[in-house]
This record gives C-alpha cells, structure tokens and sequence, in this order.
C-alpha cells in the first residue's frame, strides 16, 4: 500500500512539474522528469513482483 501511494504521490508530482505548477530551472526540469520515470517504474516493478 505504502508503494502505491508513493506512487501516487510522484505521479502527482510529474504532472505539476509538466503543467508548470512547480517552478524548477529549465535546464533541470528534463532531469527532474527523468529521475521520476525512473522512480515511478521502479515502484512499478516493485508492486508487479510482489503480486505477482
């Protein structure tokens, strides 16, 4: 339960970085996208190999 809200809550995070509800340097917004991806998929994966 804990990896889905956490999952949640970084979905949420990318999505106001997108629409520019967080303010971050242009120049770091490609990386801050990237390194969320990657969290994401790894909690992703996390939650597959649990129920899975």
């Amino acid at each position: 339960m804990n990896e889905m809200l956490r999952r949640l809550e970084l979905k949420l995070i990318r999505w106001r970085l997108e629409v520019g509800r967080i303010k971050v340097d242009p120049e770091v917004r490609p990386a801050a996208l990237s390194w969320l991806d990657g969290e994401i998929a790894a909690l992703e994966n996390e939650n597959a190999a649990c129920t899975g």
